[in-house]
């Protein structure tokens, strides 16, 4: 599987695959899944731990990523903003009611020491947390002294943490930071930065639909009988619709995190600074989140994430390409609508190097699906079936302008006859 050229693609849509769209955040668990290379200096020791913020609207199945990748992760502890107990997420000293004595008590990061803690409610934690979780997410330690205790406690975790906006609903015409309800410095301690926006999309809200109905029919008694009938037992590894099974992706996680410690070469060491100088530049002359030298360790971390994801022991420039893209994505998402315009322009070459252009090709179908759309409900009454016809000349034209490959991987893939028919060359799609 780690030969396959694909094999980023394969796995990223093998994450919670009952979860419709939002590739963008899966790519982000994956890579947290896998994470860095661990570094010990003299002084200090840099994590190789990845950490993933989703903030956004209500309703988009953040909770729900947070309680998938409890199922996939070898050790993991889940909990809430607010803490599971008065311990919090960090740790706490109380007097214990039986005997008098001060004790020492251990909070979720604590427990979740070489695995993954992940939080629900990330904006709502307690005063205590605000403070201690600085230390807690970079140097992985929480250091306590308190009523004559004075300790050191591991929290070598990976933080995959859930926040709603302060205003209910992520609003595109404030910054980032007035969206967010969490300081700065806490914010910089994320390695990716996603944001869930829940937007009107005829055409996008049908395929969701059709996809939750196509599930709920799955998960039917009957379905699953018929579906236990039909079994039988083959090797593990790539399904046929592009996915590993739930049981062999766990498993292709935890050898690749024990087995694979990738170094940077001298050849890709350039490449990462280069892009790191250039992308501070940009940030720097326009509002929205700073780029800060945390953010070029994270480069560095996605890197080494990719190059185990593909069972390598030294980073070479298609992980390179990958990292940049994503520290990019995070960057971009977190600007105004008119500069992520602008910054996808100016960083186009560096979006599009690593890119799979299947995503992308659909995200142009689905375009002229909704100009088609838009131009059927000016002319016909509103209860009349809408059947989209799509030429096929006019649909490859609107691919090489975007500088795209050959529509014909397109065309055979499941994605395509999952939601069209082909005729006559004309792509058809009913509503």
């Amino acid at each position: 599987l780690a030969k396959n050229p694909r094999v980023f693609e394969l796995l990223t849509g093998s994450i919670a695959p009952s979860i419709f769209g939002h590739r963008t955040i899966k790519k982000a668990l994956l890579l947290s899944l896998l994470g860095g290379t661990q570094t010990q200096r003299e002084n200090h020791r840099i994590r190789g731990d990845i950490n993933v913020l989703m903030i956004g609207d209500p309703g988009l199945a953040k909770s729900q990523f947070l309680k998938y990748i409890q199922t996939v992760a070898q050790r993991s502890v889940y909990t809430t903003g607010k803490g599971a107990s008065a311990v919090g997420l960090t740790a706490s000293v109380r007097k214990d009611p039986a005997t008098g004595e001060w004790a020492l008590e251990g909070g979720a990061m604590v427990l979740a020491d070489t695995g993954v803690c992940l939080i629900d409610e990330f904006d709502k934690m307690n005063d205590q947390d605000r403070t201690s979780i600085h230390e807690a997410m970079e140097q992985q330690s929480i250091s306590v002294s308190k009523a004559g205790i004075v300790a050191n406690l591991q929290a070598r975790c990976s933080v995959i943490a859930a926040a709603n906006p302060t205003h209910g609903k992520y609003d595109s015409q404030l910054s980032f930071m007035d969206n967010v309800g969490l300081s700065e410095p806490i914010i910089s301690r994320f390695d990716i930065l996603c944001i869930l926006k829940d937007e009107v999309d005829f055409a996008e809200d049908s395929r969701m639909a059709s996809f939750i109905v196509r599930s709920h029919k799955k998960s039917t008694p009957e379905s699953l009988l018929r579906e236990k009938a039909k079994e039988e037992p083959k090797p593990e590894g790539p399904a046929p619709e592009g996915q590993v099974s739930q049981k062999f992706l766990k498993k292709y996680i935890a050898y690749a995190r024990k087995t694979c410690r990738p170094e940077l070469g001298d050849d890709v060491k350039s490449r990462l600074t280069q892009f790191y100088s250039r992308l501070r530049a940009v940030s720097a002359s326009i509002s929205g989140l700073n780029i800060v030298v945390r953010h070029f360790e994270s480069l560095i971390r996605f890197a080494q994430a990719s190059a185990k994801l593909h069972l390598r022991n030294r980073v070479n420039d298609h992980d390179v390409d990958i990292a940049i893209e994503t520290l990019l994505e995070s960057f971009i998402q977190t600007q105004k609508p008119i500069s992520q315009k602008d910054l996808r322009i100016k960083f186009s070459e560096e979006l599009k190097k690593n890119r799979d252009t299947l995503p992308l090709i659909a995200n142009i179908l689905n375009e002229l699906v909704k100009e088609n759309i838009i131009i059927q409900r000016t002319l016909k009454d509103p209860d009349e079936k809408i059947v989209v016809r799509i030429p096929l000349k006019k649909f490859q034209m609107r691919v090489s302008e975007a500088g795209l490959r050959d529509i014909r991987e397109f065309l055979a893939s499941p994605v395509f006859h999952a939601n069209y028919i082909l005729k006559d060359d004309l792509i058809i799609k009913e509503f």
